[in-house]
C-alpha cells in the first residue's frame, strides 16, 4: 500500500512538473513574441533629410577648411624658419656692434692720453695730409 501511495505521489508530482514546464515555455514564447511585436511596430528615429543634407555640407566645408589649415600651417612653418634665420643675423649684428663700440670707445679714451706727436700722426693717418 505504501508503495502504491508513493507511486501515485510521484506520478502527480511528475504531472505537475510537466504542466509547470509548459507554462514557463508558453510565458517565454509570449515574451519573445511581445518583444518582436514592439520592436516591429515602434517607429525608428530618423533624421530629417534637410538636417542630413546640412550636416553633409558642413562636413564637406569642414574638410575644405582643414585642408586650408594645413596649407596655412606649412606657410607659418616657413615663416618661423625665416624668423629664426633673421634672429640669428640680428644676434650676430648685435655682437659686431658691441665689439665695434668697445673698440672706438677705447680709441676715444686713448686719444685723450696721446702725446703731441701721436696726435699729429693720428690726424695724418686719418685725414691723409
Amino acid at each position: 500500500m505504501k508503495a502504491r501511495n508513493l507511486q501515485k505521489e510521484v506520478v502527480v508530482i511528475a504531472g505537475k512538473a510537466k504542466s509547470n514546464f509548459k507554462t514557463i515555455l508558453l510565458v517565454m514564447v509570449g515574451a519573445v513574441v511581445a518583444y518582436g511585436a514592439i520592436y516591429l511596430f515602434t517607429p525608428k528615429p530618423q533624421m530629417p533629410a534637410d538636417l542630413k543634407a546640412t550636416i553633409d555640407s558642413l562636413s564637406k566645408a569642414n574638410e575644405a577648411l582643414q585642408a586650408k589649415q594645413l596649407v596655412i600651417d606649412s606657410t607659418v612653418n616657413v615663416y618661423e624658419s625665416q624668423v629664426e634665420i633673421i634672429n640669428g643675423m640680428i644676434g650676430s649684428i648685435t655682437e659686431k656692434t658691441t665689439i665695434i663700440r668697445e673698440f672706438y670707445h677705447e680709441q676715444s679714451n686713448a686719444a685723450g692720453k696721446y702725446t703731441p706727436t701721436q696726435v699729429d700722426s693720428f690726424f695724418k693717418a686719418r685725414y691723409k695730409y
